[in-house]
C-alpha cells in the first residue's frame, strides 16, 4: 500500500506527463517551422508573377527582342519547385490545387498569344490573367494564416494542459509535501524548545510524510518521557546549587558590607534584610545585649510557628541574640549558624575596634598631660614660689610704691588662674573612660565632678549608646566637662542637668540646663579662653553651639549636631 500511494512515484508521473507535453509542443512546433520554410518563397515567387505578366507586354509592345527571354524566365517561375511541391502536399486545401492547374493553363493560353504577336489579344486577357495570380496569392496567404493560427492554438492548448498539470502539482506539493513538513517543522521547533505537546501530525496518511509524521510522534513521546525524568533530577540539583549559591552570595556581600563599612543599625538592618529575604523567613530579630537601641526585627512574629534562635557569642562573650520564624518547618541551620557567627565576629571586632580607638585616645591624651605636667606646670610652680619670694621682698622694702604691689598681686591673681586652668586641663586629659558607650561616658565625666560641688547633678541619655565615634566622644566629653566647671563655678545653681536626645527636628542635640542665676552678657572676660576652645570644639565636631538663658531662670548650652537621624 505505501509504494501504490507513494509521493515519489506520483511526483515523477507527473514530471513524466509534463516532459512529454513539453516534448510534444517542441515537436509540433518543429514540424510546424519545417513546414513554413518554403512559405515565404511561395509568397514572393507567386507574387513575382503579376510583374513578369505586365513586363511580357512591355516586351512585345517595344522591346520584341527581350520576350523570349522573359517568357522563359515566367514559365520557369510557374514551374519550379517550390509551386510544383504545393501538389505533394497532403493538408493543402484542394481549391488551391486546382487554381495553380488553372493558372498553369491560362498561361498556356497566354504563351500562344505572344508567340502568334497577338498583341490585343494578349493585352485584353492579361487583366483576367493577372486577377488569377492574385487570387493565387491570396488563397496561399489565407492558408497559412490559418496554418499559423492552428499552430498557436495547438501551442496554446498545450500550454494550458502543461500549466494545469503544473497547477494541480503545485497544489500537490504544498497539500501533500510542503504543509505536513511545515508541520513537522513547527513541531521539531516546539520540540526544539521543550514544548513536546506539538501540533498535531498528519500520522494516517498512507505515504511518506504520513510514516515519517508517525515515527517523530513515537520519538517525540519517547523525549517527552526521557526530558521530563531528566528535567525533574536537574530541577533538584539546581534548586540545591541555586539555594546554597544564593546562600554563599548573601554571606558574601553581607561579609563585605561588614568590612567596607562601620557597623551601625543602618547597616545591621541592611544585613539581616538581605538574611530575611534569601533564607524566605516570616520574622527576624537580632538583640544586642546593653545595646536597645541596636536592636532590628523584621517581619511579625507568629505564635503558631516554632521560633528558633541561637546566642551570639564569641570568646566565651555573649554579645545577643538572633530569633527566627522560616516560612519552611526548618530553615537551613548551616546558613543561619553562619549569619550568626558572622554578626556575632562583626560585632566583637567593633567593640574591640572601639574600644582600642578609646585606648589609643587616653593613651595620647596620658601623654600630652604628663607633658605639660612636666614641663608649663613645673614652670607655673616655680612662677608662683618666685612671685611669693618677691612679694616677701618687696614687703620688706621701705622703697616698694603701693602700685608696684597692686602689679604683683594682679600678677599673682593671673598666676593663680592660670595655674588653676592648666590643674583643670590635666584633669580633663587623664580622664578615664572605662567603656565606649555614650550614656556611661556621660555619667563618668559627672560623678567624677561631684565632689568639687554640692550641686545635684543628673544625666538623662536617650541617644543610641554608640551614635558616636571615640573622637568625637572625647570632643562631646570635653565640652560637657566645660560646661559644668563654668556652671559650678558662676551659677549658683542648685541642680544641673545633662540630658541627650533627638529633637524636635530630629537632630542629635545634647543639653547642659542649670537652674542658677544664669548669664547677663555671654561674653568670655579677657584672659580666659572656654568658651572660645568650646566653639571649636563643637565646629570640629560638625555641630553647632548655643549659649542662651532659661525661660525663666539659668543657663542652657546646646550642643546640636548637623547631621539627622
Amino acid at each position: 500500500m505505501l509504494k501504490k500511494a507513494s509521493i515519489t512515484v506520483r511526483i515523477g508521473t507527473y514530471l513524466l506527463i509534463i516532459i512529454l507535453l513539453a516534448s510534444l509542443i517542441t515537436g509540433v512546433s518543429i514540424l510546424m517551422i519545417v513546414s513554413h520554410k518554403s512559405d515565404a518563397e511561395l509568397i514572393n515567387t507567386t507574387g513575382s508573377m503579376r510583374t513578369q505578366a505586365y513586363r511580357l507586354l512591355y516586351d512585345m509592345e517595344y522591346a520584341p527582342k527581350n520576350l523570349n527571354n522573359t517568357m522563359l524566365l515566367h514559365t520557369n517561375t510557374l514551374a519550379s519547385e517550390t509551386l510544383k511541391d504545393l501538389e505533394t502536399q497532403i493538408c493543402l486545401p484542394k481549391k488551391i490545387k486546382t487554381t495553380y492547374g488553372k493558372l498553369y493553363l491560362n498561361w498556356q493560353t497566354m504563351q500562344k498569344y505572344m508567340r502568334n504577336n497577338q498583341l490585343e489579344e494578349y493585352r485584353l486577357h492579361l487583366p483576367n490573367y493577372v486577377a488569377e495570380i492574385n487570387d493565387f496569392v491570396k488563397m496561399l496567404q489565407n492558408y497559412f494564416e490559418k496554418k499559423n493560427n492552428i499552430i498557436c492554438y495547438s501551442i496554446l492548448f498545450f500550454m494550458a494542459v502543461i500549466i494545469s498539470i503544473v497547477s494541480y502539482f503545485i497544489l500537490f506539493l504544498h497539500r501533500e509535501i510542503i504543509k505536513p513538513l511545515e508541520k513537522i517543522m513547527l513541531a521539531s521547533t516546539q520540540v526544539q524548545i521543550g514544548q513536546f505537546e506539538h501540533v498535531p501530525l498528519d500520522i494516517n496518511q498512507n505515504n511518506e510524510i504520513g510514516r515519517l509524521g508517525f515515527v517523530f510522534s513515537q520519538m517525540t513521546t519517547t523525549l517527552q518521557r526521557l526530558y521530563m525524568r531528566l528535567e525533574q533530577n536537574v530541577n533538584d540539583k539546581t534548586n540545591k546549587l541555586t539555594k546554597v549559591n544564593r546562600s554563599l552570595t548573601m554571606l558574601y556581600q553581607c561579609s563585605q558590607i561588614f568590612n567596607s563599612k562601620d557597623i551601625s543599625p543602618e547597616i545591621l538592618e541592611n544585613v539581616l534584610q538581605k538574611v530575611f529575604n534569601n533564607e524566605n523567613l516570616t520574622y527576624l530579630k537580632l538583640e544586642i545585649f546593653n545595646t536597645d537601641d541596636w536592636n532590628i526585627s523584621l517581619g511579625e512574629q507568629d505564635e503558631k510557628q516554632v521560633l528558633q534562635y541561637t546566642d551570639l557569642s564569641i570568646d566565651d562573650m555573649n554579645l545577643g541574640v538572633l530569633y527566627w520564624q522560616s516560612m519552611v518547618s526548618i530553615s537551613d541551620q548551616r546558613t543561619m549558624h553562619n549569619v550568626v557567627q558572622m554578626l556575632a565576629r562583626a560585632l566583637y571586632f567593633h567593640r574591640i575596634q572601639k574600644q582600642q580607638q578609646y585606648l589609643l585616645i587616653l593613651e595620647e591624651r596620658s601623654i600630652i598631660a604628663r607633658e605639660l605636667h612636666d614641663s608649663l606646670a613645673q614652670v607655673l610652680s616655680y612662677l608662683k614660689i618666685q612671685l611669693t619670694l618677691l612679694k616677701k621682698s618687696l614687703a620688706k622694702s621701705a622703697q616698694a610704691e603701693p602700685k608696684t604691689m597692686v602689679i604683683v598681686e594682679d600678677f599673682e591673681q593671673a598666676l593663680i588662674e592660670a595655674y588653676t586652668q592648666l590643674r583643670e586641663l590635666l584633669s580633663t586629659f587623664r580622664l578615664t573612660i572605662q567603656e565606649a558607650n555614650l550614656k556611661t561616658t556621660l555619667e563618668e565625666v559627672v560623678n567624677s565632678l561631684r565632689p568639687r560641688t554640692n550641686i545635684l547633678m543628673n544625666v538623662d541619655c536617650r541617644l543610641p549608646s554608640q551614635s558616636l565615634d571615640p573622637q568625637q566622644l572625647i570632643h562631646v566629653l570635653q565640652i560637657i566637662r566645660e560646661a559644668i566647671l563654668n556652671a559650678i563655678k558662676h551659677s549658683k545653681a542648685k541642680h544641673i542637668d545633662v540630658i541627650a536626645h533627638i529633637n524636635d527636628n530630629g537632630e542629635y542635640e545634647i543639653l547642659v540646663c542649670d537652674d542658677g542665676v544664669g548669664m547677663g552678657d555671654i561674653v568670655e572676660p579677657i584672659g580666659h579662653y572656654g568658651l572660645n576652645i568650646m566653639h571649636e570644639r563643637a565646629t570640629r565636631l560638625g555641630a553647632t553651639l548655643r549659649i542662651e538663658n532659661g525661660e525663666t531662670h539659668g543657663t542652657v548650652i546646646k550642643l546640636i549636631f548637623n547631621n539627622k537621624v
